[in-house]
């Protein structure tokens, strides 16, 4: 297992969307980035994720997520399952959240990882993770952040996000909750899901962007630059099996 150290730059090169020496990671295609979310269910059943997305990977070293469209409940949708594993899926996008805000997407988490606490290092792992980052000049970070962009980049040759939105599914913490990640205070984690109430169901969440970053991080955003989905068991070292099904960022609430 690693040490804290680790863990925290390893989570925050993947916040950066690639991690250095990933020879697993897809690479970005040229030209224009999309303005939506491509959907698992126009995916091929048996494909690990649509080709828009990319893996999103912390070490080559670490087990990852397997991360497989099925099909359920008579649609398609991306099963991830986590044995000891830690890895996610990410598709980068270009969309103004000041015109598209409202986010929106359903899962479904069979059971919770008991020992999982998202406001510790050492024991931050969640069945499910739904993840948006944004552009932002990282001028304005404090010293410490400025120190943590500047390793991301010469590490992974690429900018880490000005902010993320992490929305998560916790044992005890009340829905609405607003905390920092462990690893850095440019991660906000939103709990949208709390306890056992609604296990093996489908749940769908319609989140207002802009809202959420404001009181977040106390300004207004820029532009959306990628979405992601994760389900990590690394650090408790257990099991855990999520679903996801399409992901919307649109005008309409």
């Amino acid at each position: 297992m690693w040490d804290n150290r680790h863990r925290s730059v390893a989570f925050l090169l993947c916040a950066a969307a690639l991690l250095a020496g990933c020879s697993s990671a897809s690479t970005t295609r040229l030209g224009a980035k999309p303005d939506r979310v491509a959907a698992f269910s126009l995916s091929q059943l048996g494909e690990p994720h649509p080709l828009e997305w990319q893996p999103w990977v912390f070490s080559r070293f670490n087990r990852r997520t397997d991360y497989r469209v099925i099909e359920m409940d008579g649609r398609r949708v991306l099963r991830a399952q986590a044995q000891t594993a830690a890895s996610g899926l990410l598709q980068e996008i270009e969309i103004d959240p000041l015109v598209s805000r409202h986010l929106k997407w359903h899962w479904s988490v069979p059971q919770l990882l008991p020992e999982a606490d998202l406001s510790k290092k050492g024991s931050d792992d969640s069945p499910v993770r739904m993840i948006v980052s944004f552009d932002g000049d990282l001028a304005k970070l404090d010293v410490e952040d400025r120190a943590m962009a500047g390793m991301v980049k010469m590490v992974s040759g690429r900018e880490m996000p000005y902010a993320t939105l992490m929305y998560v599914w916790d044992n005890k913490l009340p829905i609405g909750t607003f905390l920092d990640s462990p690893h850095s205070s440019r991660v906000k984690l939103i709990v949208v899901e709390s306890g056992s109430g609604r296990l093996g169901k489908w749940v769908s969440y319609s989140r207002n962007l802009v809202a959420d970053f404001k009181r977040a991080f106390g300004e207004m955003p820029e532009k959306i630059i990628t979405v992601g989905v994760m389900t990590d068991t690394n650090a408790t070292e257990k099991d855990a099996t999520a679903y996801y099904g399409d992901i919307e960022i649109t005008t309409q609430e």
